[in-house]
């Protein structure tokens, strides 16, 4: 999990706290991400969830500012795309790294309000503009206070920054972003 902000990120920080990869989004991982959320192939969400456990447990300190334990909230599927494909993978992986490391696990915290072009067809440029307003806080819903968001795929950090302003404006204080694998240029 490499800890250096990209350039931009420095120049304008993101509504979270930190963001880490556990690997680089090429070759096998690519290829097991891609079979699993278009082909509908099993992918490893235990191995995946034990490595993200390995890698972050006792590290909340030097990641969110006041070391709390984080509640575990994935980032949702559109409705029909989770109808489609039967299940969401960021929530697959959160689920498991909650039952794996006794983290909280907020499934609910997050939804998202309408459908877009999906990300991966887009340049980098597009992304931000295709994901503002897609995610929203349920009303009734009370946002933990320090949140690790999951996500399977971090390219330009556009849906990272969209679900890290919903949950900040609900009321959240530290968000940390975990992905399974950062697109590296």
């Amino acid at each position: 999990m490499h800890p250096s902000p990209c350039g931009l990120c420095a120049a304008a920080p993101p509504p979270f706290d930190a963001a880490r990869s556990l690997f680089a989004y090429a070759g096998d991982v690519r290829a097991a991400i891609v079979a699993t959320k278009y082909a509908g192939r099993p992918y490893p969400v235990d191995v995946v969830a034990l490595r993200i456990h390995e890698t972050l447990i006792g590290r909340w300190k030097d990641l969110i500012p006041d070391g709390a334990p984080p509640t575990v909230v994935p980032v949702p599927a559109h409705p029909w795309k989770y109808f489609r494909r039967g299940f969401n993978l960021p929530a697959l992986i959160a689920s498991r790294l909650s039952r794996r490391s006794g983290l909280p696990f907020d499934p609910l915290a997050l939804s998202r309000t309408r459908g877009q072009v999906p990300q991966a067809r887009l340049p980098g440029i597009l992304r931000h503009g295709n994901v503002a307003g897609s995610f929203r806080v349920p009303r009734s819903r009370k946002v933990p206070a320090t949140i690790l968001l999951l996500d399977d795929v971090y390219t330009s950090g556009a849906t990272a920054e969209a679900c890290a302003r919903a949950l900040k404006c609900a009321g959240a204080d530290s968000i940390v972003v975990v992905t399974v694998a950062r697109t590296v240029s």
